[in-house]
């Protein structure tokens, strides 16, 4: 979902009806009256632009999951071991947009996990009946806080650049060297690499944030409740050199 923030309105994540435009390398949006106004995307809309082919297989397995969970497996024949599965037409569509359902409940966990950190780091309070994901990604949190020397200087920060505008999860010193760090409550990556996607997003939050020298991942695995740390301070100029073209390329495609 494309996302933009006005220091007159806020956020604003629902453009229908609503127009957009550059002018002198500034993005405006028009609101009701005819009012323009100006308009920072948001990183994750800016590095939406890229195509992201693990997605893609991920939206496909949900529609076959789907269909093993809900599907009548059927036999060609009687002694077979071959097996297929009857679905209805109207099933057809639960099944194709199974994702979107996956999705929603995931980032309904995120936030609450987020929330729940935030609410610890500021107040000590631990999260009253959590769900059992939330749960477990918390104490991973825990368990990741109390192997290092953490000292938090903000939490939930919004960040504005010259075009784009984030909130990061975390600025604070972690064993004495100042961070920003972004909590991820998805699944282990496949060989547990990171996504250059982190990359992209942490590097122009870093270039804003004074004497910030390290940048990282936290993943906060929901169902095993232990933490894997990514600390990709060494990417830094690589990642602020892709996302400042992915930014250029974002406002040429609508300065035309």
């Amino acid at each position: 979902m494309a996302r933009y923030y006005t220091e007159e309105h806020g956020v604003i994540d629902n453009l229908r009806g609503k127009a957009l435009r550059v002018v002198d390398d500034i993005m405006e949006i028009r609101l009701k009256g005819n009012n323009w106004v100006k308009a920072f995307p948001s990183t994750t809309t800016i590095i939406g632009q890229l195509e992201k082919p693990a997605l893609i297989q991920w939206a496909a397995n949900e529609t076959c999951e789907w269909i093993r969970q809900n599907a009548e497996i059927v036999r060609p024949e009687e002694d077979s071991e071959k097996i297929g599965f009857f679905i209805l037409p109207d099933q057809l569509n639960d099944a194709r947009f199974n994702f979107r359902s996956v999705s929603k409940d995931a980032l309904n966990i995120g936030g609450d996990v987020h929330n729940a950190i935030e609410a610890y780091l500021r107040t000590g309070k631990e999260p009253q009946k959590p769900s059992d994901e939330v749960l477990s990604a918390f104490l991973a949190f825990l368990e990741w806080k109390y192997e290092h020397n953490l000292r938090v200087i903000e939490t939930e920060q919004r960040l504005i650049g010259d075009r784009w505008q984030g909130t990061c999860d975390l600025v604070c010193l972690l064993d004495g060297k100042k961070f920003v760090i972004d909590f991820k409550t998805s699944k282990q990556p496949r060989g547990n690499k990171r996504y250059d996607e982190w990359v992209y997003q942490l590097a122009c939050y870093r270039s804003v944030i004074p004497e910030c020298r390290g940048m990282g991942v936290l993943r906060l695995d929901k169902e095993s409740g232990f933490p894997d740390f990514y600390d990709l301070s060494d990417e830094y100029e690589w990642g602020l050199n892709v996302f400042n073209k992915l930014t250029d390329l974002f406002y040429a495609i609508r300065g035309r």
